[in-house]
Formats: C-alpha cells, sequence, structure tokens
C-alpha cells in the first residue's frame, strides 16, 4: 500500500510539474487589438434614495433602487446619445410618492455598454457613470478603443415624464 501511495504521490508532482510550467514563449499568434470606441448601448436609468427602513445585518438605512424606463437613441455619426426617461408610478412598498416628487434630471445613474476592450471616461466635470449625477445638461465622454483610437460622445436626457 505504501508503495502504490508513494508511487502515485510521485507521479501527481511530476505531472503537476509540467502542467503548471509553460515553456511556450513564442510563435503565439498576435490578437487583433479592437479599434471601435463606441457608445454601444444604455444598460439603465437608475434613481437612487434612502428608504426609511434599517438593514439587520448593520443597522443603517437601506438604498433603494428604480429602474427608470427610456427611449433610447444613438447616432454614430454625431456621436449623440439621447435618451427619454419616463418615472415609474410610486408603489408604497418599494417607490413612495414622497420620493417620486423627488425625481429629477440633476441627480439620476446612467449606465451605459461601450465597445468591447474599450475605456470611457467623462469630460469637462460630466459626473462618472454608474453613479449619480447631473443629468440636467448634456455630459461628454472619451471612449478609447484597444488600439488607442479615441472618440468623443454626449451623452443627454432631452425628456424626463413623470
Amino acid at each position: 500500500n505504501n508503495f502504490n501511495m508513494k508511487t502515485f504521490s510521485n507521479l501527481l508532482i511530476i505531472t503537476l510539474m509540467f502542467a503548471l510550467s509553460s515553456c511556450l514563449t513564442s510563435g503565439l499568434e498576435d490578437l487583433p487589438e479592437f479599434e471601435y470606441a463606441d457608445i454601444t448601448g444604455v444598460q439603465k436609468v437608475e434613481y437612487r434614495y434612502i428608504s426609511n427602513e434599517i438593514s439587520t445585518t448593520d443597522n443603517q438605512p437601506i438604498v433603494k433602487y428604480v429602474n427608470l424606463p427610456r427611449v433610447t437613441k444613438i447616432d454614430k455619426e454625431t456621436r449623440t446619445v439621447t435618451l427619454e426617461v419616463t418615472v415609474p408610478a410610486a408603489n408604497a412598498s418599494s417607490f413612495p410618492e414622497s420620493e417620486r416628487i423627488k425625481v429629477s434630471t440633476s441627480e439620476l445613474c446612467v449606465m451605459v455598454t461601450i465597445s468591447t476592450a474599450a475605456k470611457i471616461t467623462p469630460l469637462n466635470g460630466s459626473p462618472l457613470l454608474g453613479v449619480p449625477g447631473d443629468w440636467s445638461k448634456t455630459n461628454e465622454y472619451r471612449v478609447l478603443a484597444a488600439d488607442g483610437s479615441v472618440k468623443d460622445w454626449k451623452i443627454q436626457i432631452t425628456k424626463l415624464t413623470k
């Protein structure tokens, strides 16, 4: 039994040595770098508020998220994204009227999708995407493609319907 276990252990160590080491350092195919620097969609527009509910884990008020339906238009020629946002009806359990009244373009979260392997950064004081910010004005963003090419985009909420 000791012989079988010792043999098994040695074989396992040798196998792992070969499996975990790589001698291949040349001859690898170069993968193309993506040259697209586009905003491809809007994931969501969201309103966040601090509720009266208290978390049982940390005794802190719970932040609620309300997804705002939207109509999105993306113009790749002019590099503009326009949004028509609708505030949903109040709901006693998840979106009280007292919060619904407060919804405005000055404190919304916008989340977008961009080209594969690209990065997006705000310009000229525009809010970070995914955090509450001022959308009462046109906001500007720079999308950097993986190949280094750059496109500047404008995102605007053109209509907020309550």
